[in-house]
């Protein structure tokens, strides 16, 4: 990975905003934390911004007190993380409205090139693994940042259960280890603590899962209703896909989220073979391999059915881009 262009902008300039997409997650909330954190250490002027609100269960990372939901102001440079397009930071304005460089940072492969460096690492297990390599170059990896990057590794690679968990990131974070992170402390802070609303979501979702083709694919369906009756918070949906990825024999699994009447956030996730990213990509959507989501501007039944549609002939091998 060649850095050197984002080096001297890291050397040249003094005010940054570092940034992430809604709905956050861990390599988003870590990564921005961990690259706030490295900044300010090299004494620049760094400033944390998620346009969302932040999970609950990220609130222990150092730093995560700080983030801002909004920023008016300029400044030099704006650092995108861990963000497929633009729009989806939740901005109200371009975000050269607020800083005279654009630096994007990302490893989602279908990212839409909107900075003016772009550093795109489709390979990398997270954007966290990505920056690893650009903090060390510019401060000591003290135990704040470690925790952050650590947070973000763990997260994306699902324990390092997940396919896109590489060597690389094993190396990192045995170095992350070495710096004072402890793994049984993380872990219980990010995957083992649950509210007794997540409890009921988990419950009252599982009461949705259906199987087709064959027990090839598995959906869930979270209703507003379900949100409601659970009164879970949308952070307590991350990681229920996984009870229908989980299934013997499912090859896809689809969660369906009802955002409004007229709204829906898709959910993929597959197992070995199948590439989710080009399906989502058909909703305008995108992500990775075996992870990837989009949004659809219909009613529950008409996604689920659109949806559904899509991923069984992807099955059977009627798509052209399947060739």
């Amino acid at each position: 990975m060649d850095f050197s262009a984002l080096e001297n902008i890291l050397t040249d300039y003094d005010s940054f905003v570092v940034t992430s997409h809604i709905i956050p997650d861990g390599d988003s909330i870590g990564s921005v934390l961990a690259m706030t954190l490295a900044l300010r250490r090299a004494g620049k002027n760094a400033t944390a911004v998620v346009r969302d609100e932040v999970p609950r269960k990220y609130s222990f990372l150092p730093g995560a007190g700080d983030i801002k939901r909004y920023f008016k102001g300029k400044c030099d440079v704006i650092i995108s993380l861990d963000c497929g397009d633009e729009e989806r930071l939740g901005f109200d304005s371009k975000l050269k409205t607020y800083a005279g460089v654009v630096v994007n940072i990302d490893h989602h492969k279908s990212n839409s090139l909107f900075g003016d460096i772009n550093i795109i690492e489709s390979q990398a297990s997270s954007v966290g693994e990505i920056i690893y390599h650009v903090i060390k170059n510019m401060t000591n990896i003290d135990l704040d940042i470690a925790q952050c990057l650590y947070t973000s590794i763990i997260t994306d690679t699902g324990s390092i259960r997940y396919s896109n968990s590489t060597p690389s990131c094993l190396r990192i974070l045995a170095e992350l280890i070495e710096a004072g992170v402890k793994p049984d402390f993380m872990s219980r802070q990010i995957f083992e603590k649950r509210s007794i609303e997540s409890v009921n979501l988990i419950k009252l979702s599982l009461g949705t899962l259906e199987l087709f083709d064959n027990g090839r694919i598995a959906t869930i369906s979270i209703t507003k209703e379900i949100m409601e009756k659970s009164g879970a918070r949308e952070e307590d949906t991350d990681g229920i896909i996984n009870y229908a990825r989980e299934i013997e024999g499912v090859e896809v699994a689809v969660l369906f989220k009802e955002k409004e009447e007229q709204s829906v956030k898709v959910g993929f996730r597959s197992n070995e073979w199948v590439d989710v990213s080009k399906i989502a990509e058909e909703f305008g959507g995108g992500g990775h391999l075996r992870a990837s989501g989009c949004t659809l501007e219909v009613p529950l039944d008409e996604a689920r059915d659109r949806v559904l549609n899509s991923v069984k002939k992807y099955l059977a091998g009627e798509r052209a881009w399947m060739e």
